[in-house]
């Protein structure tokens, strides 16, 4: 089952999330986020933008949300897409599922282009990615560190809906 965030949320969602930033590089993030922290994350974009949890047997085991895409008011059409699982659920086709969730509740917002941000090598939000249409817009290179190796980012792009003067 695919349903909007909750705050109660927040415990499961920091014990996800605090595997990647402990264990990969598909975060950049280091210091471990509490799960007060994360409560707040949750409010602050889900007061914005659709936060999305994947629960199964009643247990949430992954997430997605839409979140800003950078501070400037020229970037509010844009919106950048981030997706977690828990290890132990990781494939069968539950990123595609929450990925087609999150993209169809953009479509009641005013927004014309989704990023995903993704380290570059990580082959499944590769995959991922290009299954839902995006298309790799270019490669940032060695612009993070962590676990002493030079990290780099691949922007992939999706058109929402039709461009047009706003």
């Amino acid at each position: 089952m695919i349903r909007a965030v909750c705050p109660e949320d927040a415990k499961r969602i920091t014990e996800i999330y605090s595997w990647y930033v402990a264990n990969t590089t598909i975060t950049y993030e280091i210091t471990l986020p509490d799960e007060a922290e994360m409560l707040r994350r949750i409010n602050k974009i889900s007061a914005q933008f659709p936060w999305l949890v994947y629960e199964e047997n009643g247990e949430v085991i992954g997430y997605a949300y839409a979140g800003k895409f950078r501070e400037r008011e020229a970037f509010n059409v844009s919106v950048e897409l981030s997706a977690y699982f828990d290890q132990a659920h990781c494939g069968g086709g539950r990123g595609m599922e929450i990925m087609k969730a999150l993209l169809k509740e953009l479509e009641n917002y005013e927004l014309y282009t989704a990023l995903a941000c993704i380290s570059y090598g990580n082959a499944a939000s590769k995959k991922l990615c290009e299954k839902l249409g995006f298309e790799l817009a270019g490669v940032t290179h060695n612009v993070g560190y962590k676990f002493d190796q030079w990290l780099s980012l691949a922007f992939y792009t999706l058109q929402l809906k039709e461009y047009k003067k706003i």
